[in-house]
């Protein structure tokens, strides 16, 4: 097996028995797993309708018609792929989080990526990358097997980490072009200076069923400063000198935590899934348990 930087062995074979589940039919063009929007040869029954001229006369039930003496056909509800579009936050401030025992933002899901992207390549999904910051950064779409998965991990490993973030601006890029309806994930931090609804709103009309890894390190949900800093902004570089007290780290982390509940409620009330992965927690047990827990993995 090809060695990558980011996901060992061990962990890919443990990956191979979980499948990426929409809540919606599959609107894909080829054969998979997923339960599809349209009836026709599958394995599982579906229905009885009347037979039309053209209809396929192997999927009449010719036992009915020798009671009946009518033409009905058998429909049996067909599996098709799964379009799986993965948006990966490739802007400065993912760069931070770094600790001893904890990789940045940024490393930490390139790893949720790759695992996830290579859950539907075992399933033979049809896979999109996308780097995004300020727009497209880098893209690689519409791949589909097994195979694809060492292209996509070298992807991944390869992207750059640098530029101002607005997801607006990359989702109504990338969703310009025609793309099948199928399962949107993002992984970033959402650390848009215009907030993430105008972005969702894009998604939210495209009619896409959407699942948000929301990454945060624990400097953002315990910052650790002295009593004087200058707090510089990670992807405009303007700084800002700040006196630290205790009422304002409280009001931070109250702001914080306000963010994050409203990023989840906003999910919610779209019937979409949301997750909050902080990088002090093993990205396996994110994958294996966390993402199971939430219903994105079966």
């Amino acid at each position: 097996m090809p060695v990558s930087k980011l996901l060992d062995g061990r962990f890919l074979n443990r990956l191979e028995y979980f499948r990426l589940h929409s809540r919606r039919p599959a609107r894909g063009h080829w054969k998979g797993v997923h339960r599809a929007n349209k009836t026709g040869s599958g394995m599982e029954f579906s229905d009885f309708r009347p037979y039309a001229e053209g209809d396929d006369l192997k999927s009449v039930d010719w036992r009915t018609y020798m009671r009946l003496n009518r033409l009905i056909l058998r429909l049996y509800e067909e599996e098709a792929d799964l379009p799986i579009y993965i948006f990966v936050d490739s802007s400065a401030s993912m760069a931070h989080g770094v600790r001893q025992d904890t990789p940045s933002k940024f490393d930490y899901a390139r790893k949720v990526a790759a695992a996830l992207a290579y859950v539907a390549f075992v399933n033979m999904d049809r896979v999109s990358l996308i780097a995004v910051a300020d727009g497209v950064v880098k893209d690689m779409s519409g791949k589909r097997g097994k195979g694809q998965a060492w292209p996509a991990f070298e992807f991944l490993e390869n992207l750059p980490n640098e530029g101002k973030t607005s997801l607006q601006a990359a989702f109504k890029r990338y969703f310009s072009a025609p793309r099948t309806k199928g399962v949107v994930l993002v992984i970033s931090d959402f650390l848009d200076p215009a907030g993430f609804e105008s972005a969702f709103k894009v998604l939210r009309q495209l009619r896409q069923e959407v699942f948000a890894v929301h990454v945060v390190s624990d400097e953002e949900l315990q910052p650790d400063l002295p009593d004087e800093v200058v707090l510089i902004d990670a992807e405009d570089g303007s700084a800002t000198k700040r006196q630290i007290t205790p009422g304002l780290i409280d009001a931070y982390r109250a702001e914080f935590e306000r963010y994050g509940e409203e990023l989840d409620s906003f999910c919610t009330k779209n019937g979409w899934g949301y997750v909050r992965a902080s990088t002090s927690v093993s990205f396996e047990d994110l994958v294996l348990r966390v993402l199971r827990q939430h219903g994105l993995l079966r």
